[in-house]
């Protein structure tokens, strides 16, 4: 029986990305529990929902998460026997600060340096996130924020050296559009297609697989979702609910390009040097840098490619798109797993939903010009161990699959060298033999983790109430 969902009660961001082009992410914390409640209060009205049309938005669009601490110190557990009683319902990976050994968060990546050491994780009550088309429109919109939460004793925490919040922009040159990451790539591809009204006749286009709802919204119980928390009163706080985890990075872009320059000889020696750059650069992604997925294409790009839908079945050696490519690791599709993680995921690989935005100017060339630039990511799922964290352990050592020789392998893209026995190298299979990089540095710095809900309608005017 079909079950439609009142998309009006579910913030925007679940639905689809925020392709604005200007972007800005406030972190709070909150002082007393009135002056909290206020701020929730006046910010609710605005707060974008998936029932809004987002191609023709009325004004700037608003979403707001909530922390652990920032639940209990805005009253969400106050009638329902009070956070000692919710602790016991919880779910450690929500109520925890985020878990280093799960972010593969080590060396110049851990915890201990997040946030530029001006405060940790816990202290994130709240974080509201504002989308705009224009920087006059993102000016006028973060004054109101700052406005706001000045009134109603909220303190703003500042990540970044330059005094401003973490601010998104459209990367420039203009050719490169809203899709592109620092490194050059196409992103926003392969999002998984999600039934959301329980339509038993609903059926995703190419026959791709379709996720229930429940695993990126909090709803009814699912076996293969486990959500929690499981009961009332306390599942009535985070239903219909998302878990977010927000991850700033930073992007070695210099690094990243003087390696392609150095290592694309190796794996092309017969290719000019920007051809075999660019295939350095498809092989450690697992799509060319415009998006066109290796396995359909491993030769050339071709744009017209980058949407279809496609499997590793034709590429088990990994010919083709290399067996440790990041798309291969974070989206398995029927890439087996290994007889562990099969039990534990019937359902096939985990998935989270993909939004954020890229920050910092765009830099060419290899000389470092000491400037900040990277993602400033945000991960939606309905259980974050079993969803985010377990896609972050396998980025750090992928052991996950019988296809891997080396356990202690890494994601050659988005892993930390630091994680302890990680194994440097990356390989790739070719029709002359197979080339293995090693030594591979690091391309990203992880400086800071928060685990947020981004509550529905109703929870959001239950907390302002």
């Amino acid at each position: 029986m079909t079950r439609p969902l009142d998309r009006s009660n579910i913030q925007s961001l679940v639905f689809q990305p925020h392709r604005c082009g200007y972007s800005r992410h406030f972190l709070f914390q909150c002082g007393d529990k009135p002056g909290a409640k206020r701020f929730v209060a006046e910010w609710t009205p605005r707060v974008t929902h998936g029932g809004i049309d987002l191609n023709d938005p009325p004004g700037p669009l608003v979403n707001i998460a909530v922390s652990w601490p920032g639940l209990d110190k805005l009253g969400a557990f106050d009638d329902i026997g009070g956070a000692t009683e919710a602790e016991k319902v919880f779910y450690f990976d929500f109520m925890d600060p985020p878990d280093a050994a799960s972010l593969g968060a080590y060396g110049e990546s851990s915890p201990k340096n997040w946030w530029n050491q001006r405060f940790k994780s816990r202290d994130i009550d709240l974080t509201v996130h504002v989308y705009c088309t224009s920087p006059e429109m993102l000016a006028e919109a973060s004054k109101e924020v700052r406005d706001s939460a000045r009134r109603n004793g909220l303190n703003e925490l500042i990540p970044t050296s330059d005094g401003e919040a973490i601010t998104g922009q459209a990367l420039e040159p203009p050719p490169l559009g809203l899709r592109k990451l620092h490194f050059g790539y196409s992103d926003g591809f392969s999002q998984p297609d999600v039934n959301w009204d329980d339509d038993p006749a609903f059926r995703p286009p190419d026959g791709r697989r379709a996720y229930p709802r429940g695993h990126f919204i909090i709803d009814d119980w699912d076996e293969n979702a486990q959500s929690f928390p499981r009961d009332e009163p306390w599942r009535g706080v985070v239903r219909h609910g998302s878990y977010v985890a927000l991850a700033w990075v930073h992007q070695k872009v210099a690094s990243f390009n003087r390696f392609l320059r150095e290592n694309a000889p190796k794996i092309a020696p017969g290719l000019p040097q920007k051809d075999a750059e660019e295939l350095l650069a498809a092989k450690m992604m697992g799509r060319w840098r415009d998006g066109t997925p290796l396995v359909l294409s491993p030769d050339k790009q071709a744009s017209h490619l980058a949407e279809r839908n496609f499997d590793y079945a034709q590429d088990v050696a990994g010919s083709r798109c290399p067996i440790a490519a990041h798309i291969r690791i974070v989206n398995g599709r029927d890439q087996p797993l290994d007889a562990g993680h099969s039990k534990m995921f019937p359902a096939g690989f985990p998935r989270v939903l993909r939004r954020g935005s890229s920050y910092g100017p765009w830099l060419d060339g290899e000389i470092d010009d000491g400037k900040d630039r990277g993602i400033l990511g945000m991960f939606v799922c309905a259980n974050v161990n079993r969803q985010f964290y377990h896609l972050t352990r396998w980025i750090a050592k992928t052991n996950f699959s019988d296809a891997f020789t080396d356990p202690n392998g890494q994601d050659p893209l988005c892993a930390s060298r630091s994680v302890p026995r990680a194994s440097k190298s990356f390989t790739i299979p070719g029709a002359s033999g197979d080339v293995t990089l090693t030594d591979i540095p690091d391309f990203i710095r992880t400086q800071g983790v928060a685990i947020l809900l981004l509550p529905s309608l109703a929870t959001l005017h239950r907390l302002s109430a």
